[in-house]
């Protein structure tokens, strides 16, 4: 499959503010590094290096893209939607686009694929988190379908955004989640 799978990841130091409580600066910035290393790993040995696309505006992260082979988007938007939207437009538009969370620590080879493989019964799939209300991965049958419609309550905004085009949905509720 011609799939490419974007990835975009915050700044290290300003990721998981919701962990400050239990974790410094520091310690957020270096699980931040880690998860998005892991992610990255899974990505380009799931589809070809060059089909890994990174935007952030983490001069690190993006080194460490390219030093996977990956290619390194200075993001020059602001937010995580924007941050999708101009990652994919560096795609081929008639192929499937995985846009996939920075920090999922249990991703693996096998999630991807079967992310992929649910292409056969839907246009757009969702891998939700652990809550079922968020989307912590996007696959697109082509890029640009329906709007990246990332955050709070995520899959109802892509499930509506899908139905409204006609297009057929699933969730998957693989281990791709936070």
């Amino acid at each position: 499959m011609n799939l490419s799978i974007v990835i975009p990841v915050r700044r290290p130091e300003l990721g998981k503010s919701r962990l400050a409580p239990a974790l410094d600066r520091a310690d957020r910035a270096a699980l931040v590094k880690r998860m998005f290393c892991h992610v990255l790993l899974v990505a380009t040995r799931s589809v070809l290096a060059d089909r890994c696309h990174v935007v952030s505006q983490s001069p690190l992260l993006l080194n460490l893209a390219a030093a996977a082979g990956a290619h390194a988007v200075r993001e020059t938007g602001s937010g995580l939607n924007a941050a999708l939207e101009q990652a994919a437009a560096l795609v081929d538009r008639e192929a499937p686009v995985l846009a996939l969370s920075a920090d999922l620590p249990l991703l693996a080879s096998e999630d991807i694929a079967a992310l992929a493989g649910e292409l056969r019964n839907a246009d757009v799939v969702v891998a939700t988190d652990r809550a079922g209300t968020g989307t912590n991965a996007l696959l697109l049958r082509e890029t640009g379908m329906i709007p990246y419609a990332f955050g709070e309550a995520s899959l109802a905004r892509h499930k509506a955004a899908a139905a409204g085009k006609g297009l057929r949905f699933a969730v998957s509720f693989r281990k791709v989640v936070d």
